[in-house]
């Protein structure tokens, strides 16, 4: 597989296990979405490593220690396989994230999150959000059709 293919598998697997790890009304209801039934899939796979993803999923060194273990995990072809398929269901049940901007940012003139034009089209469980302290912004905006 192509090592481009590899990458975005992983991007997308992350999203939607920290995605899992912090619905805590997902993880305590075990409802039966096609995200809870990843979270069943995965967990077993990250929580032994990992154990904090349950209780600090957005936490930096929890989702480096995930990353790194994802990494390990999918040395294992059967494995990848896997994820690959589980990836894809994901993507048509329709859970799906765009612009989460996860960082600091400081001194920057313009910031813009979102798309130049706004499609009602799109459907996302999350969309433009940014997660991080802004200071010394001349304009920062957030949405479409900014």
């Amino acid at each position: 597989m192509e090592p481009v293919t590899i990458s975005v598998i992983l991007i997308s697997a992350l999203k939607y296990i920290f995605k899992a790890a912090g619905d805590t009304k997902l993880v305590k209801d075990a409802e039966n979405s096609a995200l809870s039934k990843f979270w069943g899939w995965i967990k077993p796979h990250i929580v032994k490593t990992v154990p904090e993803i349950e209780s600090k999923p957005d936490d930096e060194e929890t989702e480096n220690k995930t990353k790194d273990r994802l990494l390990e995990l999918v040395k294992d072809e059967a494995f990848f396989k896997e994820l690959v398929s589980q990836v894809e269901a994901l993507k048509k049940a329709g859970v799906t994230e765009k612009n989460i901007v996860k960082a600091d940012l400081k001194n920057i003139k313009v910031v813009r999150i979102g798309d130049r034009s706004y499609s009602g089209d799109d459907r996302y469980d999350r969309k433009n959000i940014f997660e991080g302290n802004a200071e010394g912004m001349d304009e920062f905006n957030v949405g479409d059709g900014y």
